[in-house]
């Protein structure tokens, strides 16, 4: 990959990094730079198990699922281990997390590829080999009106 490329994505996260601190001070921040994966993931522990979600650029094919066209921007949700409890209980279940994250995002326009048996159990990611047609969005969360006001409220992990 040319410095050039390296240099625009640390930029873009410089620009992002103060307004996502306060929605994620709940959250262990972890900065990724590998071969195959640039980024930073947030994570909460219960017990012997992790969840959360993670955000970058991967830089490789078949570095996490889905990702055929490096270097692609991603976001994906993640539960270790994958067949443990918590797992069962974020991805696994009808009404779980990640389910109404799927469907939300389904509805709204950002699709995420549904993992239900995998480590990374939902994906959304955009090739930036070329000028994406869209601008990449990542919806969390749950936004409505009740009484006549807008409230947004992110899932939380207990």
């Amino acid at each position: 990959m040319a410095t050039d490329r390296r240099d625009e994505i640390a930029a873009t996260f410089q620009r992002i990094h103060r307004p996502l601190r306060w929605p994620m001070e709940n959250f262990r921040r972890t900065r990724i730079a590998n071969r195959g994966f640039v980024g930073y993931r947030f994570s909460r522990v219960r017990r012997n198990a992790m969840a959360g979600f993670a955000f970058g650029f991967s830089l490789r094919d078949d570095v996490l699922p889905g990702v055929a066209d490096a270097p692609e921007v991603v976001a994906y949700a993640f539960v270790r281990p994958p067949n443990g409890t918590l797992h069962k209980s974020i991805a696994g279940r009808p009404n779980s997390a990640v389910r109404r994250l799927v469907a939300s995002g389904r509805k709204m326009g950002f699709p995420f590829e549904f993992h239900p048996d995998g480590e990374v159990v939902a994906i959304r990611h955009r090739s930036v080999r070329t000028v994406p047609r869209e601008i990449f969005v990542l919806v969390t969360g749950r936004c409505g009106r009740s009484r006549g006001r807008s409230s947004c409220s992110s899932p939380r992990i207990s």
